[in-house]
Protein backbone atom coordinates (compact mmCIF):
# COMPACT_ATOMS: atom_id res chain seq x y z
CA UNK A 1 0.00 0.00 0.00
CA UNK A 2 1.43 3.36 -0.90
CA UNK A 3 0.12 7.14 -0.52
CA UNK A 4 -0.38 9.38 -3.29
CA UNK A 5 -1.12 12.85 -3.90
CA UNK A 6 -3.30 15.23 -6.27
CA UNK A 7 -4.73 18.39 -6.57
CA UNK A 8 -6.69 20.61 -8.16
CA UNK A 9 -8.24 18.03 -10.66
CA UNK A 10 -10.29 21.01 -11.84
CA UNK A 11 -13.10 18.62 -13.20
CA UNK A 12 -15.75 19.97 -16.01
CA UNK A 13 -19.11 19.33 -13.88
CA UNK A 14 -22.15 19.76 -15.68
CA UNK A 15 -21.06 23.31 -16.35
CA UNK A 16 -18.40 21.78 -19.18
CA UNK A 17 -16.03 24.12 -17.63
CA UNK A 18 -12.82 23.25 -19.81
CA UNK A 19 -9.15 23.82 -19.03
CA UNK A 20 -7.77 24.62 -22.45
CA UNK A 21 -7.52 27.78 -22.16
CA UNK A 22 -5.16 27.53 -19.29
CA UNK A 23 -3.05 25.45 -21.52
CA UNK A 24 -4.32 21.84 -19.95
CA UNK A 25 -4.62 19.78 -23.04
CA UNK A 26 -7.13 17.19 -23.11
CA UNK A 27 -7.39 17.74 -19.58
CA UNK A 28 -8.69 15.29 -17.89
CA UNK A 29 -7.30 12.59 -19.92
CA UNK A 30 -3.31 13.13 -19.29
CA UNK A 31 -4.18 12.70 -15.62
CA UNK A 32 -6.61 9.49 -16.10
CA UNK A 33 -4.12 7.67 -18.22
CA UNK A 34 -0.76 8.47 -15.53
CA UNK A 35 -3.49 7.99 -12.43
CA UNK A 36 -4.71 4.32 -13.89
CA UNK A 37 -1.16 3.38 -14.67
CA UNK A 38 0.85 4.65 -11.62
CA UNK A 39 -2.39 4.08 -8.32
CA UNK A 40 -3.25 0.07 -7.57
CA UNK A 41 -6.35 -0.05 -6.04
CA UNK A 42 -4.98 -0.58 -2.26
CA UNK A 43 -3.33 2.52 -2.74
CA UNK A 44 -4.66 5.73 -1.06
CA UNK A 45 -4.84 8.83 -2.77
CA UNK A 46 -5.12 12.58 -1.18
CA UNK A 47 -7.33 14.88 -3.26
CA UNK A 48 -6.20 18.18 -2.04
CA UNK A 49 -8.43 20.66 -3.43
CA UNK A 50 -10.04 22.08 -6.28
CA UNK A 51 -12.14 19.17 -7.51
CA UNK A 52 -14.60 20.22 -9.52
CA UNK A 53 -16.08 23.40 -11.04
CA UNK A 54 -19.42 22.24 -9.97
CA UNK A 55 -20.97 25.00 -7.76
CA UNK A 56 -24.16 22.92 -6.51
CA UNK A 57 -24.47 18.98 -5.72
CA UNK A 58 -26.23 18.34 -8.37
CA UNK A 59 -23.73 19.35 -10.74
CA UNK A 60 -20.53 17.73 -8.93
CA UNK A 61 -21.74 13.97 -9.61
CA UNK A 62 -20.61 13.26 -12.83
CA UNK A 63 -16.81 14.31 -11.58
CA UNK A 64 -17.43 11.95 -8.12
CA UNK A 65 -17.93 9.30 -10.41
CA UNK A 66 -14.70 9.72 -12.73
CA UNK A 67 -12.69 9.95 -9.21
CA UNK A 68 -14.62 6.62 -8.35
CA UNK A 69 -13.23 5.19 -10.97
CA UNK A 70 -9.64 5.91 -10.81
CA UNK A 71 -7.88 3.52 -8.26
CA UNK A 72 -6.91 3.62 -5.20
CA UNK A 73 -8.69 4.24 -1.90
CA UNK A 74 -9.47 8.35 -1.94
CA UNK A 75 -10.01 11.02 0.70
CA UNK A 76 -11.01 14.09 -0.36
CA UNK A 77 -9.77 17.75 1.00
CA UNK A 78 -12.08 20.94 0.20
CA UNK A 79 -10.41 23.94 -2.10
CA UNK A 80 -11.75 27.58 -2.48
CA UNK A 81 -13.25 26.41 -5.75
CA UNK A 82 -15.08 23.82 -4.46
CA UNK A 83 -18.47 25.56 -3.92
CA UNK A 84 -20.07 22.20 -4.49
CA UNK A 85 -18.80 20.79 -1.23
CA UNK A 86 -21.26 22.68 0.81
CA UNK A 87 -21.25 23.24 5.00
CA UNK A 88 -22.64 20.07 6.01
CA UNK A 89 -20.56 17.13 6.78
CA UNK A 90 -23.35 15.23 7.12
CA UNK A 91 -24.66 15.77 3.51
CA UNK A 92 -21.38 15.95 2.46
CA UNK A 93 -20.93 12.33 3.97
CA UNK A 94 -24.46 11.35 1.92
CA UNK A 95 -23.25 12.95 -1.28
CA UNK A 96 -20.07 10.86 -1.20
CA UNK A 97 -21.71 7.45 -0.18
CA UNK A 98 -22.62 5.59 -3.32
CA UNK A 99 -19.10 6.44 -4.96
CA UNK A 100 -17.49 3.41 -2.87
CA UNK A 101 -13.56 4.39 -3.37
CA UNK A 102 -14.34 7.89 -1.50
CA UNK A 103 -13.31 6.79 1.90
CA UNK A 104 -12.72 9.81 3.67
CA UNK A 105 -12.44 14.06 3.42
CA UNK A 106 -11.28 16.22 6.04
CA UNK A 107 -14.38 19.04 7.06
CA UNK A 108 -13.40 19.50 10.60
CA UNK A 109 -11.63 16.39 11.25
CA UNK A 110 -9.24 13.87 10.67
CA UNK A 111 -8.95 10.49 8.78
CA UNK A 112 -7.24 7.27 9.77
CA UNK A 113 -6.64 5.19 5.97
CA UNK A 114 -4.15 2.18 6.18
CA UNK A 115 -1.31 3.04 8.22
CA UNK A 116 -1.96 6.84 7.82
CA UNK A 117 -3.59 9.44 9.86
CA UNK A 118 -4.55 12.57 7.84
CA UNK A 119 -4.97 15.74 9.00
CA UNK A 120 -5.43 19.04 7.34
CA UNK A 121 -8.22 21.62 6.07
CA UNK A 122 -8.69 24.35 3.13
CA UNK A 123 -6.13 26.82 4.41
CA UNK A 124 -6.25 30.37 2.58
CA UNK A 125 -4.15 32.80 1.11
CA UNK A 126 -1.50 34.17 4.27
CA UNK A 127 -0.06 37.62 4.94
CA UNK A 128 3.29 35.95 4.20
CA UNK A 129 2.34 35.26 0.78
CA UNK A 130 4.84 36.93 -1.84
CA UNK A 131 2.93 38.44 -4.76
CA UNK A 132 1.69 36.12 -7.43
CA UNK A 133 -0.22 35.79 -10.55
CA UNK A 134 -4.39 36.69 -9.95
CA UNK A 135 -7.19 35.72 -11.95
CA UNK A 136 -9.27 33.26 -11.92
CA UNK A 137 -6.42 30.32 -11.69
CA UNK A 138 -4.40 32.95 -9.45
CA UNK A 139 -3.83 34.24 -5.76
CA UNK A 140 -7.08 34.48 -3.60
CA UNK A 141 -7.17 37.98 -1.23
CA UNK A 142 -5.74 37.45 1.89
CA UNK A 143 -8.33 37.89 4.53
CA UNK A 144 -7.78 37.90 8.21
CA UNK A 145 -10.77 36.21 9.24
CA UNK A 146 -10.63 33.81 7.20
CA UNK A 147 -6.50 32.86 8.08
CA UNK A 148 -7.94 33.15 11.76
CA UNK A 149 -10.55 29.99 11.22
CA UNK A 150 -9.05 28.18 8.85
CA UNK A 151 -6.13 27.95 11.95
CA UNK A 152 -8.52 27.18 14.19
CA UNK A 153 -9.55 24.43 11.94
CA UNK A 154 -6.50 23.01 11.19
CA UNK A 155 -5.54 23.05 15.22
CA UNK A 156 -9.56 20.86 15.71
CA UNK A 157 -8.32 18.23 13.00
CA UNK A 158 -4.89 17.78 14.08
CA UNK A 159 -6.58 17.12 18.12
CA UNK A 160 -8.80 14.71 16.72
CA UNK A 161 -5.87 13.22 14.80
CA UNK A 162 -3.86 12.76 17.90
CA UNK A 163 -6.69 11.39 19.51
CA UNK A 164 -6.62 9.00 16.85
CA UNK A 165 -3.66 8.24 17.10
CA UNK A 166 -3.53 6.99 20.75
CA UNK A 167 -6.23 4.96 19.95
CA UNK A 168 -4.86 3.05 17.04
CA UNK A 169 -3.76 -0.14 18.12
CA UNK A 170 -0.94 -0.06 15.65
CA UNK A 171 1.74 3.18 14.97
CA UNK A 172 0.55 5.01 11.90
CA UNK A 173 2.46 7.78 10.20
CA UNK A 174 1.26 11.50 10.23
CA UNK A 175 0.25 13.44 7.11
CA UNK A 176 -1.01 16.53 6.78
CA UNK A 177 -3.24 17.88 3.43
CA UNK A 178 -4.39 21.13 2.95
CA UNK A 179 -5.31 22.67 -0.60
CA UNK A 180 -3.61 26.58 -0.10
CA UNK A 181 0.10 26.65 0.77
CA UNK A 182 1.08 26.85 4.38
CA UNK A 183 4.26 27.97 4.01
CA UNK A 184 6.23 29.63 0.51
CA UNK A 185 9.32 29.75 -1.03
CA UNK A 186 10.00 33.35 1.27
CA UNK A 187 10.07 30.33 3.99
CA UNK A 188 8.25 33.57 5.88
CA UNK A 189 6.34 31.88 8.79
CA UNK A 190 2.25 32.08 8.98
CA UNK A 191 -0.30 30.92 11.04
CA UNK A 192 -0.87 27.78 9.56
CA UNK A 193 3.40 26.68 10.21
CA UNK A 194 3.30 26.88 14.22
CA UNK A 195 0.43 23.77 14.36
CA UNK A 196 2.09 21.47 11.51
CA UNK A 197 5.49 21.79 12.94
CA UNK A 198 4.33 20.91 16.28
CA UNK A 199 2.32 18.24 14.91
CA UNK A 200 5.60 16.93 13.21
CA UNK A 201 4.00 14.91 10.42
CA UNK A 202 6.51 13.12 7.69
CA UNK A 203 4.70 15.13 5.08
CA UNK A 204 2.50 18.19 3.83
CA UNK A 205 1.38 18.54 1.41
CA UNK A 206 -0.99 20.91 -1.12
CA UNK A 207 -1.97 22.18 -3.92
CA UNK A 208 -3.41 25.75 -5.64
CA UNK A 209 -0.50 27.31 -6.87
CA UNK A 210 -0.39 26.84 -10.50
CA UNK A 211 1.71 28.00 -13.80
CA UNK A 212 3.86 31.04 -12.63
CA UNK A 213 2.64 30.65 -9.17
CA UNK A 214 3.80 27.60 -8.61
CA UNK A 215 7.38 28.66 -7.97
CA UNK A 216 6.20 31.06 -5.05
CA UNK A 217 5.14 27.22 -2.84
CA UNK A 218 8.17 25.91 -0.37
CA UNK A 219 9.03 22.39 -1.52
CA UNK A 220 11.46 20.28 0.15
CA UNK A 221 12.27 19.13 3.95
CA UNK A 222 11.89 22.29 7.07
CA UNK A 223 11.82 21.62 10.15
CA UNK A 224 11.84 17.75 9.71
CA UNK A 225 8.80 18.05 7.43
CA UNK A 226 8.64 17.29 3.86
CA UNK A 227 6.47 19.99 1.64
CA UNK A 228 4.93 18.87 -1.39
CA UNK A 229 3.71 20.36 -3.83
CA UNK A 230 0.35 18.15 -5.62
CA UNK A 231 -1.17 20.90 -7.85
CA UNK A 232 -2.04 19.36 -11.20
CA UNK A 233 0.38 21.13 -13.24
CA UNK A 234 3.02 21.08 -10.74
CA UNK A 235 2.79 17.17 -11.01
CA UNK A 236 2.90 16.86 -14.09
CA UNK A 237 -0.41 15.90 -14.05
CA UNK A 238 0.67 12.27 -12.63
CA UNK A 239 -0.28 11.75 -8.65
CA UNK A 240 3.02 12.33 -6.70
CA UNK A 241 3.89 9.49 -3.99
CA UNK A 242 4.04 10.48 -0.57
CA UNK A 243 5.18 7.72 1.22
CA UNK A 244 5.23 3.80 0.80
Amino acid sequence: MRLFAIGDTHLPSTRNKDMHRFGWTDHPLPLQRAWDEKVRPEDVVLVVGDISWATRANEVLDDLKWLDERPGRKVLVRGNHDYWWGDSASKLRRLLEPYKTMEGFLHNSSVVIGRWVIAGTRLWTAPEAPPMPGGEMGDESGDAGYVERETRRLMASIAEAEKKEKESPTPLTRVVAVHFPPIYANEKPTAFLGPIEAYKPKVCVYGHLHAGGIPAGFTGEKAGIRYVLASCDAAGFSPLLLDE
